[in-house]
């Protein structure tokens, strides 16, 4: 693995808005234009981590700070580097970072639909349980509560 793990740069913003969008298909229209994204990812209350390979952005992960921890966003854009394990290597940065940052907190949140099978088994391995379910008034969909003890 040849990844740099940094706090998001001003110069780093449009390239991940782009990455979030194209990952989330048709509910980028539904839920997020590019200037809510980018309020998603800056800002005082939210932690944004952007990892690199040779400079190129090959993966984020997003957690708002308000109330308990809660990861919004992870995004990894290439399959060489979800096959190296970087959503892991990820989730593992913010815990520590959030860790650091707000050493009272006691939890870290997630929610993801249910059908994501591929996402809530990494953030199972990761130490997630399952705490809930919902369906989204959105989109109808199942969504699954996840928290892990920080």
């Amino acid at each position: 693995m040849s990844f740099s793990v940094a706090p998001i740069q001003r110069g780093d913003v449009d390239s991940c808005v782009e990455m979030i969008a194209s990952t989330l298909g048709d509910l980028s229209k539904s839920y997020y234009d590019k200037n809510v994204l980018k309020n998603m990812i800056q800002g005082d209350q939210v932690l944004t981590l952007v990892a690199k390979r040779e400079k190129k952005i090959v993966g984020l992960i997003n957690t708002s700070l308000l109330g308990f921890p809660r990861i919004m966003f992870l995004t990894v854009a290439d399959k060489r580097s979800a096959q190296e394990g970087l959503g892991s290597m990820l989730i593992d940065r913010i815990v520590e970072t959030i860790k650091k940052k707000l050493p009272n907190s006691k939890k870290i949140l997630h929610q993801e639909f249910a059908d994501s099978c591929g996402a809530i088994g990494l953030f199972s391995i990761n130490g997630f349980k399952i705490i809930g379910f919902i369906k989204d008034p959105v989109t109808s969909r199942d969504v699954v509560f996840m928290e892990r003890a920080i």
